[in-house]
């Protein structure tokens, strides 16, 4: 069963008057989002993440603080994934060496019909009188 999140307004009233009520919503929440994990792998790396982000907000001196903190977090995370799409597995690997190419000369080709060397077919010189 799919939870339905209360409008704005009703978030912003419970974060000012009722602190601790906008506190459990979350954590049941959160609960329910960990709990619908479709493989037991997905749902401990779930409960992980929800440990380390509770911790930084423990930790952090005010709720922007922590805000801040788990934005890092998500950030270096973000980058992470950057770095393994973009690095190709060969180089991460030890022991093996990288693949190696044998670079080939081609031969220069024949002077062509039109001949694009010549001073006086340069194309700067046009509109100049020449006497």
């Amino acid at each position: 069963m799919k939870q339905k999140l209360p409008a704005f307004d009703v978030l912003v009233d419970m974060a000012r008057n009722d602190p601790q009520r906008l506190e459990k919503l979350r954590r049941i929440l959160t609960e329910h989002v960990i709990a619908g994990a479709t493989t037991e792998q997905k749902r401990k790396r779930l409960e992980g993440l929800q440990f380390r982000v509770d911790l930084e907000r423990e930790r952090a001196r005010s709720p922007l603080a922590a805000t801040i903190r788990i934005s890092e977090m998500m950030c270096h995370s973000l980058a992470d994934l950057h770095r393994s799409m973009v690095t190709p597995l060969v180089a991460e690997q030890e022991g093996e060496e990288s693949p190696t190419a044998t670079v080939l000369a081609f031969p220069k080709p024949a002077r062509s019909f039109f001949n694009f060397d010549d001073a006086d077919d340069d194309p700067s010189d046009e509109g100049e009188d020449k006497d």
